[in-house]
């Protein structure tokens, strides 16, 4: 049998290992040939949108600049004192013009500045050339009144700013931070926010060639960049470029590309396309004018498909060895492991065998120091617990069942002492009340034979024997309540549980200002219960009526039939009910809602033990306007019959 286990063993690691490789490597290879140019394709998407991120936000940096200047109090000043003919007016025009070549100074990616006023005529142009800033003279100022910067701003909302491209194209090889790109210009307005002219700020492309140029993590290579008529702004596929693709020196990309690829790249839209024969394209615009996706700029990048095929080669190449690799070692690896298992599992299977025949002093010595020894000594762990379980099993079984019994027991006993608490004041008074009869009667009689009277006495030791019983029923039913007697199941009166637990918790109802209603049915079959039992379970019920009820109401217990074989007991209540919520938690134990010393919660607990344990059941209908009513069905014994009324009782406690 072993055998013939290592030599399937190795024919299926064979097939598991051969087969799947075989499949799932030639899949993997297909998908990895698939998968590099998306990862190729994401990667330059990625490239080109950082780069666009970096270049848009270089923008928006030039419409903060502008509102900036436009915001300076030099030239607020300056326009308030424009219209007057006077060396104020001057000074502050020679303070504007600091203001701008200090600004142009402090910013590398502007070449020039200039204030016009609200004929379009120049009041203050300041540029910069390699560094050197120079304000333009007088004699060279002229109107610009018919720019299209100046219309352009002049037409805007009040706080609008104008991108205007100032190039259509640029040369290979020309510097972009000596161009100016674009020109930025808006309205001035005077302190009393009137508008007085128009201020421009030349945007030069030596901080969009950084952008374009800078590599890091996710800037892998060099960008293109172009206007919105396909025409380079900076071409990164010429001959002097670092980009290692091939040198695709145009104007435009519309004598690289074929129109289906231009019609998409300058669609105002970020995408790539894939389905180029050649290459593959990531691109994204940038608008230079927020709010105005009419104007825009376009950043991509491309990648040859013809790089992809040495690395294609490659992948074959490792996949191939790698596979053959993995055969000759699932080959030996497969025989060596499958004769040193079998073996081991042989003694495993023997000690399988000891336990179903229950042979449990049987033990497992092997000694491979591997998880086959491992579990070698878990068997023989779980051989010894199972034999210690074996001989305790039934003595714990018996222990905890009959500590069950006690703590039972004890919980029963400990809930009906709370009760005696509860009815020692009732009962002192319904003790005194005779007592204070007997004492008077005998005082009487004391008297009455000493005047040699005795006319009377009869009728008074009729009084003293009636309260004299009176007072050994209400003490004999204290004690029985309250005396611990076994739990046995047998034949309980009922009516006789109820009569006797209201005695004892009567007067509490009645100092309360509750009235308590028994209707108790005639003729009654004994039921299957036990008697002490049974009255734990009224006088809970019964109290927690009394608690739940207010002064005024009712409590009302009911003894009845239905059918020949059950006895049912309702007890009821005109209190403010039970929440709907805490209905189905009531019957758990320590469940309780009432205040802390006022309950334990194991009254409805330990009452619900008992019925289960009589064969009954208990439902409860609760409602916060009519009250709530608790329905306790008992089996009934047809032969024994209660003794009693023949009529339906009503009694008021």
């Amino acid at each position: 049998m072993l055998n013939r286990i290592w030599k399937k063993f190795t024919l299926a690691l064979l097939i598991v290992a051969f087969v799947p490789i075989g499949y799932f490597g030639y899949r993997h290879l297909e998908d990895v040939k698939s998968s590099i140019p998306d990862r190729k394709l994401s990667e330059i998407f990625l490239n080109t949108v950082t780069r666009s991120k970096d270049i848009e936000r270089t923008f928006l940096n030039a419409h903060t600049d502008i509102e900036y200047l436009r915001s300076n109090l030099v030239i607020e000043f300056y326009l308030d004192l424009s219209n007057q003919p006077s060396s104020a007016s001057a000074y502050w025009k020679r303070l504007m013009q600091r203001e701008f070549a200090l600004f142009l100074l402090a910013k590398k990616g502007y070449s020039q500045i200039g204030l016009l006023d609200e004929y379009g005529k120049e009041v203050v142009v300041v540029s910069k050339n390699s560094g050197n800033v120079t304000a333009l003279e007088e004699s060279k100022k002229r109107s610009r009144v018919t720019s299209s910067y100046f219309v352009r701003a002049a037409t805007l909302d009040r706080y609008g700013v104008a991108a205007i491209p100032m190039r259509s194209s640029v040369e290979a090889g020309q510097d972009l931070g000596q161009i100016t790109l674009i020109r930025y210009a808006t309205k001035v307005f005077d302190s009393k926010g009137e508008p007085r002219g128009v201020i421009y700020i030349d945007l030069n492309g030596s901080e969009i060639l950084y952008s374009l140029t800078d590599t890091n993590d996710e800037k892998r290579g060099e960008t293109s960049f172009i206007t919105s008529h396909g025409s380079y702004i900076h071409n990164a596929y010429t001959k002097d470029s670092k980009v290692k693709v091939p040198i695709a020196d145009h104007p435009n990309i519309f004598l690289e590309f074929p129109a289906s690829v231009t019609s998409q790249m300058l669609s105002g839209k970020p995408g790539v396309i894939s389905n180029d024969p050649d290459n593959l394209i990531a691109f994204s615009p940038v608008f230079p004018q927020v709010g105005n996706r009419d104007i825009f700029y376009l950043l991509f990048n491309r990648y040859p498909k013809s790089l992809f095929a040495p690395m294609f080669k490659e992948i074959k190449h490792k996949y191939f060895t790698g596979g053959v690799m993995v055969f000759l070692l699932c080959v030996v690896v497969a025989m060596a492991v499958s004769r040193a298992l079998t073996h081991k599992l042989g003694m495993l299977r023997e000690g399988v065998e000891n336990i179903r025949e229950r042979k449990l002093n049987h033990r497992l010595d092997i000694r491979s120091g591997d998880e086959i020894e491992s579990l070698a000594k878990a068997y023989n762990m779980m051989a010894s617990a199972l034999q210690d379980y074996s001989h305790s099993l039934e003595t714990k079984v018996e222990e905890r069942s009959q500590h069950i019994k006690t703590v039972e027991r004890k919980l029963m006993q400990a809930e009906k002492l709370g009760a005696i608490g509860f009815l020692a004041a009732g009962v002192a008074h319904e003790i005194n009340n005779p007592i204070t009869i007997i004492v008077t009667r005998l005082e009487l009689i004391k008297k009455a034979l000493k005047k040699g009277n005795t006319d009377k006495l009869r009728d008074d030791l009729d009084t003293l024997e009636r309260h004299a019983k009176r007072i050994s029923q209400i003490t004999g039913d204290l004690l029985t309540f309250s005396r611990e007697r076994p739990n046995e199941i047998g034949e309980a009166d009922i009516n006789d549980a109820v009569t006797r637990v209201a005695g004892l918790i009567g007067l509490p109802i009645r100092k309360k200002g509750i009235e308590l209603k028994l209707l108790l049915g005639s003729g009654l079959p004994a039921a299957r219960a036990s008697v002490s039992g049974i009255e734990q379970v009224i006088y809970n019920l019964v109290y927690n009526a009394y608690q739940a009820t207010q002064s005024g109401g009712s409590i009302t217990v009911t003894t009845k039939t239905a059918g020949e074989n059950r006895v049912v007991l309702l007890i009821s209540d005109t209190g403010g009910g039970i929440p709907k919520k805490n209905i189905k938690h009531i019957f758990e134990p320590f469940f309780t809602t009432k205040d802390v010393g006022e309950g334990t919660g194991l009254g409805l607990s330990i009452s619900y033990g008992h019925l289960k344990n009589f064969g009954g059941s208990i439902n409860v209908e609760s409602d916060k306007e009519r009250g709530t009513t608790f329905t306790i069905t008992l089996e009934a014994k047809p032969n024994e019959k209660v003794k009693g009324s023949a009529k339906l009782i009503g009694f008021k406690a």
